[in-house]
């Protein structure tokens, strides 16, 4: 029994259960869509932090010199500073061809230095150390971890390894890392590590006002991580992205909403012409809208932790470090955040149609002559000449026309999703051309550099014949004044620098700079890089299909009744299905094209905003366009295919019944 009109919408919602489904998967691939991207950009950015610690080695945000006590007082109660720590170089220390550089940093310090740790740990007191792992066969044969060394007149047990750096090895200075608890006044470096919470610029700005501009070191790299939105191109950006999707967002719920509220003009106009107020109608509507909502946000969220995870399980599987990156992460702001804007999008979207419904008069909703216009009789003349349309074809055209309202629905979805797909794909292009996407420097294991003096094509040639004898040897390349080296087991780089240092170095004056895990961590990071990018637009890609497949399912199949009619008239089953046919097709090619248009657009203002941290070149972006086109017409085609089989089963005198 019902007690008010309220209970309308829910009763309406159980009766025509595939419809509802139809319009919850819309909400649900919304409210999906802009959960799976925050919570992707919130990974991609914790991505790429770390990966900045690791290549960098270190993760303080500023360093400054040439300090005195009140400077360094200031520094330290600073309430914006979380932590700060101390670290010194000492003496150069010769040991036989190369030299040792000694360094001392306190426990704080040590902890900025922890991503510099290729095995092992740090040390903890001044008899432990951490050294380059190259520089180990110079200090003492077959030292290992655990092992005591003696060096500069004191023994230290070796803690840990230091990550290769070529800079270290081209000059033949390794590095030792030791813990000091006490330094002078002035004496090395204050390690600043800033609350994430505070004005980075403010409080860089407080620090340059206090020293002079050589006695500072920013870690610029780590803050545009940490705060994108200090720099101005990348939040330019990130506006430009955020717009997109959240205006892409309430489109399609719109969509998924609108074409279920205006094919029930009739029943709006019933309950109007027994009594029901305006506002009576937008409740019934506005009712429907909430529950729906609290449906389908739920599931939205979980799909987007769901495809978070599958793209967590594939670092697992594609990275020997897998373990170290985290894109699971659940940021509870940005799925409250995503749940408010899908409700807000749903509402607005329900209130529309609601408010047009309960103004329009009672016989004109009764009669279903709301969206229909009257085409006007133009006679034609010279139609002789004319090749005529099939006749499938110009049905498609006429009931395209006659509905505008409709077609605009329908059209927005696929330009939508155009859209959505061509942006985020010249976004891949810009970052995919980038010069740390494109170093040259990681594509070999060993590189072997020559003394320019010393350079003689003929002991070149005896150079490179010696290296190719060397066993772990797989290719060698020769490049001015150096020879890049590939090798079969890269587990053993340490062991086969050795071996060339020995039967190559003792003849010719060479350096042997071990490329392989500085280039280990680049080649992960743009791999990294990659995986995210790539899932990135085949999410975009999967729910901008789901979206033209559910519009358009959706556009068919309350237009049954219609069908139908066509039928009952004498339209054969073959007609009917090409018409039908052509009609998605023409909505493929029509929207497709549009966001094309729009796409490129939008991808050079992109680009405009880009230029300002990435040195590239635009160019229109032909593969996603032809992608797009195709894909359209495609998924246009796909999505007419449920509904024939349904019309193509529906007995018509039941169906032209129907209320």
């Amino acid at each position: 029994m019902i007690h008010s009109y309220q209970q309308l919408g829910t009763r309406y919602l159980k009766k025509n259960m595939k419809r509802t489904i139809l319009t919850l998967v819309g909400i649900i691939l919304s409210v999906a869509l802009i959960s799976t991207i925050g919570l992707f950009m919130k990974g991609s950015q914790l991505t790429h932090i770390e990966n900045i610690k690791k290549l960098s080695g270190v993760s303080f945000h500023v360093g400054i010199s040439d300090y005195d006590e009140e400077l360094l007082n200031k520094v330290k109660f600073n309430p914006q500073i979380e932590s700060l720590g101390l670290m010194s170089q000492g003496d150069i220390v010769p040991v036989g061809d190369v030299s040792v550089k000694m360094n001392f940093a306190d426990h704080h310090a040590l902890k900025f230095l922890t991503y510099s740790i290729l095995d092992g740990k740090l040390p903890n007191n001044g008899d432990e150390a951490a050294v380059d792992s190259w520089v180990l066969p110079y200090i003492k044969k077959d030292l290992q971890i655990g092992d005591s060394f003696e060096l500069d007149g004191k023994t230290y047990q070796l803690v840990g390894l230091l990550n290769n750096s070529e800079f270290t090895q081209k000059n033949k200075e390794g590095r030792l890392l030791t813990y000091k608890s006490e330094f002078a006044i002035g004496e090395g470096r204050i390690l600043i590590e800033i609350n994430e919470k505070a004005d980075f610029n403010e409080v860089l700005d407080e620090l340059k006002s206090m020293i002079e501009d050589n006695n500072i070191d920013i870690n610029t790299q780590l803050i545009q991580a940490l705060k994108p939105e200090s720099d101005q191109s990348l939040l330019a950006i990130l506006v430009i992205v955020i717009s997109i999707v959240v205006i892409s967002t309430i489109v399609v719920i719109y969509n998924a909403f609108q074409i279920s509220v205006v094919e029930r003009m009739k029943q709006f106009g019933l309950l109007r012409s027994i009594g029901a107020t305006r506002k009576q109608i937008r409740r019934i509507v506005m009712k429907e809208a909430v529950v729906l909502a609290v449906i389908a946000i739920p599931i939205g969220i979980v799909c987007s932790l769901l495809a978070l995870a599958i793209l967590q399980s594939m670092f697992l599987i594609l990275l020997e470090d897998g373990q170290d990156i985290s894109m699971f992460n659940v940021d509870w702001m940005i799925i409250l955040i995503s749940s408010i804007l899908t409700l807000i999008a749903v509402l607005a979207s329900s209130y529309y149609p609601a408010f047009f419904a309960g103004k329009i008069s009672p016989l004109l909703a009764i009669s279903s002559r709301l969206s229909i216009k009257k085409e006007v009789i133009r006679k034609q003349k010279n139609t002789v000449l004319k090749k005529p349309l099939s006749f499938p074809l110009s049905m498609a055209l006429k009931n395209v026309k006659r509905n505008k309202n409709r077609y605009m629905v329908t059209i927005l979805s696929i330009i939508i999703s155009s859209v959505l797909f061509i942006t985020f794909s010249s976004l891949m292009d810009i970052a995919f051309s980038s010069k740390f996407m494109n170093d040259p420097s990681t594509k070999s294991d060993l590189t072997i550099y020559l003394q320019e003096d010393s350079f003689v094509s003929s002991e070149n040639l005896q150079i490179m014949d010696q290296l190719k004898l060397i066993q772990n040897v797989s290719e060698v390349y020769e490049q001015d004044l150096s020879f890049e080296i590939l090798l079969k087991d890269t587990a053993q780089s340490l062991a086969t620098a050795e071996d060339i240092q020995k039967t190559i170095g003792n003849k010719h004056s060479i350096t042997v700079v071990n490329d392989f895990e500085e280039n280990k961590d680049k080649k992960e990071t743009v791999l990294v890089t990659k995986i995210l990018v790539y899932a990135f637009i085949v999410v975009i890609a999967l729910i901008g299909s789901l979206n033209i497949l559910n519009t358009i399912t959706i556009s068919i199949m309350i237009r049954r009744k219609e069908l139908a009619a066509l039928k009952s008239i004498g339209m054969s089953q073959r007609d009917l299905k090409k018409m039908i046919i052509y009609e998605a097709l023409i909505y493929g090619f029509s929207g497709s094209l549009q966001g094309i248009f729009f796409g490129c657009i939008l991808s050079y203002i992109i680009y405009l905003a880009a230029s300002g941290v990435l040195k590239v070149a635009w160019t229109i972006p032909y593969e996603a366009c032809f992608i797009t086109f195709a894909a359209a017409l495609f998924i246009s085609y796909l999505s007419v295919l449920l509904p024939l089989r349904r019309i193509q089963q529906d007995n018509i005198i039941d169906t032209i019944r129907e209320e």
